[in-house]
């Protein structure tokens, strides 16, 4: 005996594959639509920006800054200026060339995250019982520190 095969039923596998095809097709076409959207569109200009900042809007935006050099060590990276910007190739990434000189009459900033250990105005009293004039400064002098070993 065989089987009985019947157009109705080659003819449902055959509209199921072909739903198929035409989806997964819809999905590669919107995909390279996506990807040739940002590939023609062009990033946006950061120079001028301080580098943290460049890197923030160029990330939210879909595209990677990669370091392309600096000119200048006064100020930590972060805060240096984008002087250019470049793009690499097709993909997302910028090229970002940075100053990180001060400018005239610019102060150098704190480093970020650093706290100083001396409250203002210093650590030891000045005047009153507290003051005690053979009391050592604090960090004046030089310190030992002896291992001890665990275990």
């Amino acid at each position: 005996m065989g089987y009985l095969h019947t157009a109705e039923t080659y003819g449902g596998l055959a509209l199921k594959k072909l739903a198929l095809m035409v989806g997964g097709g819809a999905a590669a076409v919107a995909m390279a639509v996506v990807g040739a959207g940002q590939a023609s569109a062009s990033a946006p200009d950061v120079t001028g920006e301080t580098y943290g900042k460049a890197v923030a809007i160029l990330h939210s935006q879909g595209y990677s800054a990669v370091f392309g050099g600096s000119v200048g060590s006064d100020l930590p990276q972060s805060q240096c200026i984008v002087s250019q910007q470049k793009s690499i190739g097709p993909s997302a990434k910028q090229s970002l060339m940075l100053d990180c000189t001060l400018a005239p009459g610019q102060e150098k900033p704190g480093a970020p995250n650093t706290h100083s250990l001396v409250p203002p105005g210093g650590s030891i009293p000045t005047s009153g019982a507290a003051a005690d004039p053979n009391r050592p400064t604090p960090g004046a002098g030089t310190v030992t520190v002896t291992p001890v070993p665990v275990g």
